[in-house]
This record gives C-alpha cells, sequence and structure tokens, in this order.
C-alpha cells in the first residue's frame, strides 16, 4: 500500500503544472528577505537610539560627569536628534510594548522641559536637620535622570 501511495503522488506531479509552486516558493523567498531586511533595520535603529543618548548625554549617562550650565537649555537643544531617532525606532516597538514607550519618552522630555539650574544646585545642597525641609526636597536630578534613560533603554533590548 505505500507504494501505491508513493505511485498515486508521484502521478499528480506529472499532471499538475509546476508554476503554482514555482510561484509560491518565490513568494516565500521575498517573505523571508523582507524580514531580513527588517531585523536589520531594527538592529540600525536600535544602535542609533542608543548611540544618540550616550553621544547626546555624554556628561550625564552612563558616568554622571557633572551638569552643563543652563541644563534646560542643553536638553532641550539635544531633544529633536533624539526625537527622530524615537520615532524610527518606535515603528519597531511590538504593539503591546508602545504605550510604556511613549509614556517613558513623554517623562523624559518633561524632565528635559522642566529641569532648571536652581533644582540642581538645590538638589546638590547638603539637608538640613529640619524634617519638614527634607519632605519637600526633591528627588536628585541626576537620580531622576538616569532612570528615566534606563527605562528608555529597556525597549532596545532584543
Amino acid at each position: 500500500m505505500n507504494d501505491e501511495n508513493l505511485n498515486q503522488i508521484a502521478a499528480y506531479f506529472e499532471n499538475v503544472p509546476l508554476w503554482p509552486f514555482i510561484f509560491f516558493g518565490f513568494l516565500g523567498l521575498v517573505a523571508l528577505a523582507i524580514d531580513l531586511l527588517n531585523r536589520k533595520r531594527r538592529t540600525l535603529a536600535i544602535e542609533d537610539f542608543r548611540n544618540t543618548i550616550e553621544t547626546e548625554l555624554a556628561l550625564m549617562y552612563p558616568q554622571h560627569k557633572g551638569w552643563p550650565r543652563n541644563i534646560n537649555s542643553y536638553l532641550c537643544s539635544r531633544l529633536p536628534e533624539m526625537q527622530q531617532n524615537f520615532e524610527i525606532l518606535r515603528v519597531f516597538i511590538p504593539q503591546n510594548r508602545l504605550l510604556s514607550y511613549n509614556t517613558d519618552w513623554n517623562n523624559f522630555c518633561d524632565f528635559c522641559r522642566n529641569i532648571t539650574d536652581e533644582k540642581c544646585a538645590a538638589a546638590e545642597q547638603p539637608a538640613s536637620g529640619d524634617g519638614a525641609n527634607a519632605a519637600s526636597q526633591e528627588p536628585d536630578p541626576k537620580v531622576v535622570l538616569h532612570g528615566l534613560i534606563e527605562k528608555l533603554l529597556k525597549h532596545t533590548e532584543i
């Protein structure tokens, strides 16, 4: 019975035109090429995003070397370049993580727009013994910035 089945299959392929098989094989190769291209584009988008953060914020991340003068202008002037790479990478973020990615970016932008030299100087002042004053003190901007950057970079993990 096994030979009978093989003979039926062989007869089928002798009578059926081959163009559909060639066509679907070609479509499979095109789909594979597109997938490989998209993987390469995603990898490049991740590298560009990470590189932009590391070069644009070299004074502050990954090792904090110091706050530049007029921190608000410094950070805001770097946002357009970072925004461009953010938009490119957003195409490759899975739909279920897109809200988190956008939220993390918006929090980072809000921090960049709202940080001032006065806030940085106040954070560097030693905390006084007054409990009410210490409780109202804002978190250290260095720690906040590093946390925001880490949240953004978590989306670049493969």
